[in-house]
């Protein structure tokens, strides 16, 4: 059976996604996708004309789903501390317990090589991430905007912080180690 136009876009931006998170921005060519799905390297271009257009439509696409996935940061009914343990735990299980750095971890490092569309996608995603720990954060401490976003910015630099200290080390303990004072000042 053959796959409908939207399976094989989809098929094409889970495998470029896949190869990104093992080896960065470069570590895909249309070559290589088409040969994994077993297509003619002119349907990739068909679906994505270049490179940057693919990125930047895995980036759009992880970003919607990461934000469906989110809970209301504003929902009084679910408890603030339970929010913000749950983000730290499911980064956890996205990347540490994966044993990969995350998608965005790894296009950040290639940031200097990055069309500006992919760019611009890639801000959007930590800025949704900013956003709604903000709005967690506001709701732990009674802070202003700005002093929650600065919470938001050192809780978000120490999960990429300890991403990588795991991965450098080969030590999964480290993770919770680095997040240790976060999760029992909010537990």
């Amino acid at each position: 059976m053959i796959a409908g136009k939207n399976d094989t876009k989809r098929q094409i931006q889970d495998v470029a996604e896949r190869f990104i998170i093992q080896g960065g921005y470069n570590a895909f060519s249309f070559r290589a996708i088409a040969e994994e799905i077993g297509i003619k390297s002119a349907s990739v271009h068909y679906h994505f004309p270049t490179k940057a257009n693919l990125a930047s439509a895995i980036l759009a696409r992880y970003t919607l789903l990461f934000s469906e996935q989110l809970p209301n940061p504003n929902n009084e009914k679910i408890n603030a501390s339970l929010l913000l343990n749950g983000f730290i735990d499911g980064f956890k299980a996205k990347v540490v317990d994966q044993r990969n750095m995350s998608l965005c971890t790894m296009l950040t490092a290639d940031k200097h090589i990055l069309p500006e569309e992919v760019s611009a996608e890639l801000a959007a995603f930590y800025n949704v991430k900013l956003a709604w720990l903000t709005q967690v954060f506001m709701r732990l401490e009674q802070v202003t905007e700005d002093q929650a976003l600065v919470l938001a910015s050192q809780l978000l630099a120490s999960l990429h912080g300890a991403s990588v200290l795991v991965q450098g080390t080969n030590q999964p303990d480290f993770f919770d180690r680095a997040l240790s004072n976060w999760k029992s000042r909010y537990s």
